[in-house]
């Protein structure tokens, strides 16, 4: 008897096991307030841009391998807006960097990632390590697409914004307020902690998730950082993940080469948009 009930017990194990999932595909939207990623001293202009940014993001995993790229490259632009006229009240805004632009490619068997990075027309290989989070296990669960799923929680140091840059045009070029292109410049304010919650589901084996996100004992479905100010919701799952491989293509350089880079591309934009009135705002990841 005690032999049948260890027998039983071991094809329970089995079959629990062969049911995990070991491959396949989510659509994420990625949604953020733009409005809540204001700092205070920038409540004006919230008349100026979307309240909400949304894009489209595709998480292809194999195993321990998973493929981070855009699924609608025209989704994913930044909305601006552009008043046009002859004193500039306009504003452009661009995003640099972080998971929501580019490709990544992550392995945690052997803790590495290879992202590709575009500015302008040329291409980056940045190979890294992983992002690793201080995640804490709590007990409430959520069933997504069809899968239960369990919360976890960590707090983002300096927030997901990283740096946010704000120069505000009121000049205008017959002269107006006394010729001056920019009537006030303010420094960014220090950046606030932020607690994300994680949702994973423990019957797919992969520790990918969206973003930077993952290391947790199933594949991460949804992510909410700061009550809303970004939002990872998934909106579709395939068990086909087609092709999941480290990208090549693009030269390489390391992160802090590229963040080199990235901040003279802010700079030029900031000098070239500089004579004609209107506004800017940089958002770095």
């Amino acid at each position: 008897m005690k032999t049948l009930i260890m027998a039983a017990a071991t094809s329970f194990a089995s079959l629990a096991a062969t049911a995990q999932l070991t491959e396949g595909k989510i659509i994420f939207e990625r949604k953020m307030n733009m409005h809540k990623s204001l700092p205070p001293e920038a409540e004006q202009m919230k008349a100026m841009i979307p309240e909400f940014q949304t894009s489209k993001m595709e998480l292809s995993f194999k195993g321990q391998q998973s493929l981070y790229k855009p699924y609608k490259t025209d989704d994913d632009d930044m909305p601006s807006t552009d008043q046009g006229g002859g004193g500039g009240g306009g504003m452009r805004m661009m995003r640099f960097g972080g998971g929501g632009d580019g490709i990544s490619f992550k392995d945690y068997e052997k803790d590495t990632k290879t992202d590709i990075r575009e500015l302008g027309p040329k291409k980056y290989l940045l190979d890294d390590s992983l992002k690793h989070y201080s995640w804490k296990l709590g007990k409430d669960t959520m069933t997504i697409l069809g899968h239960l799923c369990h919360s976890a929680t960590t707090v983002i140091k300096g927030g997901i914004m990283g740096a946010v840059r704000m120069r505000f045009g009121g000049g205008n070029r017959g002269g107006g307020n006394n010729g001056s292109s920019d009537s006030t410049r303010r420094a960014p304010q220090p950046s606030q902690d932020q607690t994300a919650v994680a949702w994973y589901a423990d019957d797919i084996a992969s520790s990918s998730g969206p973003d930077d996100f993952g290391g947790l004992p199933g594949l991460i479905l949804k992510v909410d950082i700061d009550n809303g100010t970004l939002v990872f919701n998934p909106l579709g799952f395939e068990k086909d993940a087609g092709t999941v491989k480290a990208p090549s293509s693009g030269k390489k350089i390391t992160r802090e080469e590229y963040n080199a880079l990235a901040g003279q591309q802010i700079g030029n934009m900031r000098r070239g948009g500089g004579g004609n009135g209107g506004g800017q705002v940089n958002i770095r990841q």
